[in-house]
């Protein structure tokens, strides 16, 4: 038997007691190695019963198999990790744009109803039909808000007919719901593996919502291209900019979600972006 600064247990004939006790009532011998990250162990690799015995090459082996066998496990756990704060994010976006939409929309509606009634029993017949004229403008911006976040939450069309029709669809909501010109720009389009195109999706909805919500933009203008290796993705808008380095540093503007989507796709994102000149979100990602 030999211990060598707890990095393997070796044992080439182990005593009977020993085998009494294990489920592998014919154990003869043992090879075992920790899987460590940095100084924690998380769990044990171990070999049995080779013929004749186990050598200090055999522990190299395994060592090295053990390692690479710790990073696997690690790299998915902090996948799942990220994966698990991606979708708290999610949810807690989509609950501000609750909030911030249609239920201040709701809101609005109840108020003009009370105000309508008020109209109504006083004779004002002129403030109540402009009353009902603007609750029914508010009642119509919370119906177009609530089909945009349904849409958010699944995107039926992804799946279907791909990513180019599903951010046109997205786009023609935006224009219509927030009066923002908005344009896009195709190049030699073809189908991704969904879940490369559902990444692409949700950065473009997130430079999409920035312009919305941030820029000021009247044009907001999405420009692809496909070609062999790559796809190029361009998002620009005229809106008022703002400081790069200081927007990143505060993590605003949705910066390092777009950051994170972008490396889970090995994508290349580059923003730029000048207070007074508008923005640009671009991203090059191998397909």
């Amino acid at each position: 038997m030999a211990v060598e600064q707890q990095t393997y247990l070796l044992v080439n004939t182990l005593p009977d007691q020993i085998q009494a006790y294990h489920r592998n009532r014919d154990l003869e011998s043992i090879l075992v190695v920790p899987l460590r990250v940095k100084d924690t162990i998380i769990g044990v690799l171990d070999v049995v019963n080779k013929s004749e015995g186990f050598s200090k090459d055999d522990v190299r082996i395994l060592n090295l198999f053990a390692t690479q066998a710790a990073i696997a496990i690690e790299n998915a756990r902090l996948r799942e990790q990220a994966e698990q704060l991606a979708v708290l994010e999610e949810r807690q976006r989509l609950a501000r744009e609750l909030h911030d939409s249609v239920t201040q929309a709701l809101y609005s509606v109840n108020l003009y109803a009370n105000a309508t009634e008020l109209a109504l029993s006083s004779g004002k017949m002129d403030i109540a039909i402009e009353n009902l004229h603007e609750l029914n403008n508010m009642a119509r911006e919370a119906m177009l808000d609530m089909r945009t976040l349904i849409f958010e939450l699944h995107p039926p069309v992804l799946e279907k007919v791909g990513l180019v029709a599903a951010l046109r669809t997205r786009l023609e909501a935006v224009e219509a719901r927030s009066g923002i010109q908005t344009g896009i720009h195709v190049e030699g389009e073809r189908r991704l593996p969904l879940s490369l195109e559902t990444e692409l999706y949700r950065l473009a909805q997130e430079a999409l919502t920035n312009a919305v919500k941030h820029s000021k933009a009247n044009e907001v203008t999405l420009r692809m291209r496909f070609d062999e290796q790559r796809l190029y993705f361009e998002m620009r808008d005229d809106g008022i900019g703002f400081d790069l380095m200081a927007a990143s540093q505060s993590g605003g503007l949705g910066l390092q979600s777009m950051q994170e989507r972008a490396n889970q796709i090995d994508g290349e994102l580059t923003i730029e972006s000048t207070p007074g000149e508008g923005t640009a979100v671009r991203v090059v990602v191998e397909v």
